[in-house]
C-alpha cells in the first residue's frame, strides 16, 4: 500500500512538471500591438531630429507586439493621423490656457509613405517610416504630428492609455539650437545703465541648417505674443584660430518691423570644446553669442512702445557622446 501512495506522488508530481513545461511552450499573453513613443514630462513624445539641408528627415516609428511568443502571422497594421486626440488633449491638460496648446502639424510638413506598417511573422517589433518636412516649419508654435492605430480584424490593438496613440512633438535641432544660458545678458531701459532685467535662460530653435531664433530681451517664451519678439542669427563659416577655438560672424535680424530692431555693431559667435579629462570619447562643446540690440516692447502697454537695449553674452553647453548618434543624445540638448 505504501508502494502505491509513492508511485501515485511520482505520477502527480510529473503531471505538474510536465503542465509547467507545456505552459511555457504557448503564448502566456493576449498578443496585441501598439506604439513604442515614450511620453515626455508634459504628455508627449518628444522627438529630436537633426535638420538636414533640404530640410526633409525621415523617423523610424517603433511598432510593437507584446506577448511571450513571435507573432504567428503576418500583420498589416493600419495607422493614420488622428485628427480628434490632440484637442482633447489641450483641453484636459491647459484648459484656458490657450498659450501652452499644442498645434497640429499641418499636412505639408509630414508625408506617410504607407498606410500600414508591415510586420512579418515571427518579429516582435518594426519601424513605421514617417518624412518629415521641416523647410519652413515655424516652431515658434510647439508642433504635434497625433498619429493612431485603427482597429481592425487582422489583429488586436494596445487599448491601454498612450499605447494605441502616438502624439509626436517634433523637434528639429542643429549645431546653433538648444538652451542658451543668458544671465550675461543685461537688458535696460533705452537710455540706463543701471537695473539691468536678466533671464536665466533663451531657447534657440531652428530656422534652417545655420540659423536659429530666439525672443528678444526677456519676453516670456510662452506668451501668446511671442511671435512678434523672434529675433533671428544667422551663423556665418568660422574661422579657426591657433587655439582651436572656431569664430565667427552673425547676421541677426526680426523678422517683424513693429518691434524696430536695431543692431548696434557687429555680433559675434565663438565654439570651443573640451574634452573630458578622464572619459575622452565625452566633448562639451560651448557655443557663445555676442550681441548688442534695441527692440521696442509693443505689448505691455498697447499703444505705447518701450524701448530696450540688450547687450551681452549668451553661451550654449553640449555634452556629446561621440560614440553615439546625435538624435540618441540631443534629448539631453
Amino acid at each position: 500500500m505504501k508502494s502505491l501512495r509513492i508511485y501515485v506522488a511520482m505520477v502527480a508530481l510529473g503531471l505538474v512538471f510536465s503542465a509547467c513545461n507545456n505552459e511555457w511552450e504557448g503564448e502566456l499573453y493576449t498578443q496585441m500591438v501598439s506604439f513604442k513613443a515614450r511620453l515626455g514630462s508634459e504628455g508627449v513624445s518628444e522627438v529630436y531630429l537633426r535638420y538636414n539641408k533640404n530640410g526633409e528627415v525621415v523617423y523610424n516609428l517603433p511598432l510593437i507586439v507584446s506577448g511571450s511568443q513571435p507573432s504567428q502571422q503576418d500583420l498589416n497594421v493600419k495607422i493614420e493621423v488622428d485628427d480628434d486626440t490632440l484637442n482633447i488633449f489641450n483641453r484636459e491638460k491647459y484648459q484656458y490656457r490657450t498659450d501652452l496648446y499644442f498645434k497640429q502639424l499641418p499636412g505639408q510638413f509630414f508625408e506617410l509613405p504607407s498606410p500600414t506598417c508591415y510586420i512579418p511573422r515571427g518579429a516582435h517589433t518594426e519601424n513605421y517610416k514617417i518624412k518629415f518636412k521641416f523647410n519652413n516649419l515655424d516652431l515658434v508654435e510647439r508642433w504635434v504630428l497625433p498619429l493612431t492605430i485603427k482597429d481592425d480584424p487582422g489583429y488586436i490593438s494596445n487599448y491601454r492609455k498612450g499605447w494605441r496613440k502616438a502624439l509626436l512633438y517634433v523637434k528639429p535641432f542643429n549645431d546653433y539650437s538648444g538652451n542658451y544660458s543668458s544671465t550675461a545678458m543685461n537688458v535696460y531701459l533705452d537710455g540706463e545703465n543701471k537695473n539691468p532685467l536678466v533671464a536665466s535662460t533663451r531657447t534657440a530653435s531652428v530656422v534652417d541648417e545655420k540659423s536659429v531664433f530666439f525672443y528678444a530681451g526677456v519676453f516670456e517664451e510662452k506668451s501668446e505674443a511671442r511671435g512678434d519678439y523672434k529675433i533671428v542669427m544667422e551663423f556665418q563659416e568660422p574661422t579657426t584660430e591657433p587655439n582651436g577655438n572656431k569664430v565667427g560672424a552673425l547676421n541677426v535680424y526680426a523678422p517683424n518691423s513693429a518691434i524696430n530692431f536695431e543692431m548696434l555693431g557687429q555680433p559675434t559667435y565663438q565654439i570651443r570644446e573640451v574634452v573630458d579629462a578622464t572619459k575622452k570619447y565625452l566633448v562639451t562643446q560651448y557655443c557663445t553669442v555676442y550681441l548688442k540690440y534695441k527692440y521696442d516692447d509693443i505689448s505691455t502697454v498697447p499703444g505705447t512702445p518701450i524701448r530696450y537695449r540688450a547687450e551681452g553674452s549668451m553661451t550654449m553647453a553640449r555634452l556629446k557622446n561621440t560614440l553615439i548618434p546625435d538624435e540618441d543624445q540631443a534629448i539631453q540638448w
